[in-house]
C-alpha cells in the first residue's frame, strides 16, 4: 500500500485523511505544517515537520506521494506548494473518489483532488492541482486552469474556461461558452452568464463585478 503525506493540517486534510481511508487506496503517514508542533498529532495522525523538512523524508523513503491539503484561503500558496514539490522532484498524487464519474475522454492533471459525487463529462480538461468538492459538476469540453478551487455544488456549463488560480464559491454557476479569466472571484451562489476579466471578484444573479483586485504579476 502506497503511502501518502499531506501538505497542510487543516479541516482540509481532515476530510482528505476520511476518504483516503474509507476507499483504501492508501496509507495516510501524516501532515507537514510550520505551524504545528513536529512529532505532535492531529486527526490521530503525526505532524511530520515543517515545509522544509519534506524532501529528506522523501528522499529517504518516508512517503510515495503528497496530496496539497491546502484550502481556498491560501490560492497563491497551493501554487507555490505545488510548484515548489514538482521542482524537487517530488510526486504530487491525484486522487478522484470512486463515486465521482469521470468520463474516459477526461484530461486529469497531476495533483487534482476530485471529491464525492462530481460528475465530469466528455472532453474536459483539468490542468495541475486543482480542487474539486462534493458534488461539482462539469459538463463537455471545459477547460479549468491550474491552482482552480472549487467548493460544493459547482456547475460549469459545456464549452466554458476557467482560468488559473480560481476560487469558484458553493453553488456557483455558468452558462454555456463563458470565459472566466485568472485568479477570479465567484461569490456564494453566483451565476455567470457572461466573460469575466481577470483579477476580480463577482457576485449575483447575474454576476457582476464587486471588486477588482491588483494584477497576479506570475
Amino acid at each position: 500500500m502506497k503511502k501518502i503525506a499531506l501538505v497542510g493540517s487543516t479541516q482540509l486534510a481532515r476530510r482528505l485523511i476520511y476518504y483516503i481511508q474509507e476507499v483504501g487506496c492508501g496509507q495516510v503517514i501524516g501532515m507537514f505544517d510550520d505551524f504545528e508542533k513536529k512529532g505532535s498529532k492531529k486527526y490521530d495522525h503525526l505532524i511530520l515537520g515543517k515545509l522544509n523538512d519534506i524532501a529528506s523524508l522523501y528522499q529517504k523513503g518516508g512517503f510515495d506521494e503528497i496530496l496539497v491539503a491546502i484550502g481556498y484561503n491560501n490560492i497563491t500558496f497551493r501554487k507555490t506548494i505545488f510548484s515548489t514539490l514538482k521542482e524537487q522532484s517530488i510526486p504530487v498524487g491525484t486522487f478522484v473518489h470512486p463515486s465521482a464519474y469521470v468520463a474516459d475522454s477526461v484530461t486529469i492533471g497531476e495533483g487534482c483532488i476530485v471529491l464525492i459525487n462530481c460528475i465530469i463529462e466528455m472532453n474536459t480538461v483539468l490542468h495541475e492541482n486543482i480542487f474539486l468538492s462534493s458534488s461539482c459538476y462539469v459538463s463537455h469540453d471545459v477547460s479549468i486552469g491550474a491552482h482552480t478551487y472549487c467548493a460544493p455544488s459547482l456547475n460549469i456549463a459545456g464549452n466554458s474556461t476557467i482560468g488559473e488560480g480560481c476560487f469558484l464559491g458553493i453553488n456557483s454557476t455558468t452558462v454555456n461558452g463563458v470565459r472566466v479569466g485568472n485568479n477570479v472571484i465567484t461569490g456564494a451562489g453566483s451565476v455567470i452568464i457572461k466573460d469575466v476579466p481577470a483579477d476580480v471578484l463577482v457576485a449575483g444573479v447575474p454576476a457582476l463585478v464587486k471588486k477588482e483586485f491588483l494584477k497576479n504579476k506570475d
